[in-house]
């Protein structure tokens, strides 16, 4: 992921910046090696950019490749990333097939779109991205304070694998009670948007992949989303509203 660092190091902003604290600079922690800078970037061939998440019932967007796969290094990111997202999507085929089989019809009819419509910046990006998840959070050297990721789907499991040199560290899962040691290599799986996590690790190098789906983009191609989880309406109506201390984001 060395071709991602330039990308990386300018994500770093104030907390005064943009009121955003994944991206705040106080959260990320100095590299011991030149070959890791600390940051964090979103990538994806294929999503509706943030502030147009309405397009899940709206026209009036079309879904873009994330900056980060715009830039000259976006082909080779995606190239880079080829064999964990390999085994990040073997892994949840294991997991549960219908949650591996949808996203992965989504990824072929965006290819099939991309192709048909011209957009030959999204096409030649989708061709290499082998991942079944349409989207991944690339960060480094950050530590996380507890949070929920509101725009995850509660019927779906995000997954967290760390790789790089550094101390042995937990993630904690504070509404779940328990505590995982997140040795480098690990997967973790689970509902970002029910299941609040934290990792507090503040020195040594690590990246860190963070894979997700976007139910606008299912929603655009009118493929069925998979569901993992089955929720009675009572418990959804239940863990839908624990509060997150670290506010939205």
């Amino acid at each position: 992921m060395h071709n991602a660092n330039d990308l990386l190091r300018d994500s770093i902003f104030s907390a005064n910046a943009n009121g955003v604290w994944r991206t705040d600079g106080s959260y990320f922690h100095a590299t011991e090696t030149r070959s890791v800078s600390p940051g964090c970037i979103n990538v994806s061939p294929c999503w509706f950019q943030q502030g147009h998440e309405v397009s899940r019932i709206s026209q009036d967007f079309c879904p873009d490749v994330s900056a980060t796969l715009k830039s000259p290094h976006g082909l080779s990111i995606i190239k880079s990333m080829q064999r964990p997202s390999l085994l990040i999507s073997a892994a949840l085929r294991v997991m549960h097939p219908s949650l591996y089989w949808d996203p992965l019809r989504t990824t072929i009819e965006i290819g099939r779109w991309a192709y048909s419509t011209g957009r030959s910046e999204m096409y030649d990006r989708i061709r290499y991205w082998v991942s079944v998840f349409t989207g991944a959070a690339i960060m480094a050297n950050r530590w996380s304070p507890a949070h929920r990721d509101p725009q995850c789907c509660p019927e779906w499991f995000d997954i967290m694998t760390c790789i790089g040199n550094y101390p042995n560290t937990h993630m904690k899962l504070p509404n779940l009670g328990i505590e995982l040691v997140y040795d480098s290599g690990v997967m973790v799986a689970f509902c970002g948007r029910l299941v609040r996590h934290e990792v507090d690790v503040r020195s040594g190098d690590q990246w860190v992949w963070a894979w997700f789906m976007r139910d606008s983009v299912h929603n655009h191609f009118k493929i069925p989303c998979g569901q993992h989880s089955i929720y009675a309406q009572e418990d959804y109506a239940k863990y839908s509203k624990v509060e997150d201390i670290s506010g939205s984001m």
